[in-house]
C-alpha cells in the first residue's frame, strides 16, 4: 500500500530507532526525536518495535491513502484529521482507500508520529532507515512523492490509557547523569547549573538545543575533540548549556557537565522556543532500570 504526498509541510522526514553502527565512521545516531511517542505508535499496530514512521514537526502536511490500512497517529498534537474531520491520536484508526490525513498547526507539543501497519519501506541506508538531513542522508517529504508501505489489511481497536500520554505544556526537569568531567566544574558553577531555569532558544533542531540563562563563568581553555553521546549537555564558551539530540555530530569540543537520561529526551524533542527547563541529577541505576522496564516493555531487547 501507498500514500500520496499532497503537502509535504515545513519537516517531515521518515525515521526509524535509529542508526547504531555507523558513529566510528563520523554518521549520527539519527532516528526518532521522540522514543515515547514512537514506541507506543508501533504498539498500537502490532508492529516491529524498530519499524519506520514518518515524523512530523510544526504540521502542514497532507497526505492521500491509495490503499485501505490501518494507522496511529502519537505525539503532538497537530490537529490530525481524516477527510477534514478531527481524528483519534493514541489510537489505532482505520484507513480507507482515497482518505486525506491532514495535520495542521501544534496545538500541544511539536512532533507527531504516523505509523502504519508493517512500518514505511523506504531505502535502508547505513543500517537504517532513518533520515539525517545534516549529513544528506534521505530527504525531507516532497509534493506527489510516493510513501511506501509493507502493509497488510488488518483492523485494529486499540487505545492507550490516559495516563500514558503526555501533557506537552507542562515545564520539563530534565534529570542528568554525571559525566566523567562533571567534577571539573566547580561547586559554584554546579550550583547555578541546578539552580536556574533555563529557557529553549531559537536554536533548537535535530541535532541539538541550545538554552538561554544565565552563563556560568568557565574558562576559555583549549580542549581536544572527543566523541559524544546523544544527551550529552556542552557548556559552550559563552557559559550556556547545548543539549545534543538525535543528530548531533559524533564529536565535539565543549566540556560536558553530564547527559540527560534518554527517556527525558522525549519531553525535549516536544518543546518549542521560550519554553523552560530545568535540570536534576539522577542516580545510574536508577535510569538503568526506568530504560530496561521501557526496552522490555516496547520490545527492544
Amino acid at each position: 500500500m501507498s500514500f500520496k504526498v499532497i503537502k509535504p509541510g515545513f519537516l517531515a522526514t521518515i525515521q526509524d530507532y535509529g542508526r547504531f553502527t555507523h558513529g566510528a565512521h563520523g554518521l549520527s545516531q539519527s532516528g526518532v526525536m521522540d522514543e515515547h511517542a514512537y514506541g507506543w505508535a508501533n504498539h498500537l499496530l502490532e508492529n516491529s518495535p524498530t519499524d519506520a514512521v514518518l515524523e512530523i514537526t510544526f504540521g502542514g502536511v497532507e497526505l492521500q491513502a491509495l490503499d485501505d490500512c490501518a494507522i496511529s497517529v502519537c505525539g503532538a498534537d497537530l490537529d490530525f484529521k481524516v477527510n477534514n474531520q478531527t481524528a483519534l491520536s493514541w489510537h489505532s484508526v482505520q484507513i480507507q482507500k482515497g482518505d486525506v490525513l491532514s495535520w495542521t498547526l501544534p496545538k500541544h507539543g511539536i512532533r507527531a508520529y504516523l505509523a502504519v501497519k508493517g512500518g514505511f519501506d523506504t531505502e535502508v541506508l547505513f543500517d537504517s532507515r532513518s533520515v539525517n538531513l545534516r549529513e544528506n542522508i534521505g530527504s525531507k517529504l516532497k509534493a506527489d512523492e510516493m510513501l511506501i508501505c509493507d502493509s497488510s489489511n488488518i483492523e485494529f481497536d486499540h487505545f492507550i490509557a490516559p495516563q500514558y500520554i503526555p501533557n506537552y505544556d507542562k515545564d520539563i526537569v530534565l534529570r542528568l547523569l554525571p559525566s566523567y568531567q562533571y567534577h571539573q566544574f566547580s561547586k559554584a558553577q554546579r550550583v547555578l547549573f541546578f539552580n536556574q531555569t533555563y529557557t529553549i532558544s531559537n536554536a533548537n533542531d535535530r541535532a541539538g538545543c541550545r538554552l538561554n540563562g544565565v552563563p556560568i563563568a568557565i574558562e576559555k581553555s583549549k580542549m581536544i575533540s572527543e566523541g559524544m553521546s546523544y544527551g550529552s549537555v556542552e557548556i559552550a564558551t559563552d557559559g550556556l548549556p547545548i543539549v545534543l539530540l538525535k543528530d548531533a555530530p559524533t564529536i565535539g569540543g565543549y566540556p560536558k557537565i553530564g547527559t540527560v537520561f534518554s527517556l527525558d529526551l522525549a519531553k525535549l524533542a516536544q518543546k518549542q522556543p521560550h519554553a523552560k527547563v530545568r535540570f536534576e541529577l539522577m542516580d545510574i541505576h536508577q535510569a538503568q532500570k526506568q530504560r530496561l522496564k521501557f526496552n522490555q516493555f516496547f520490545g527492544l531487547d
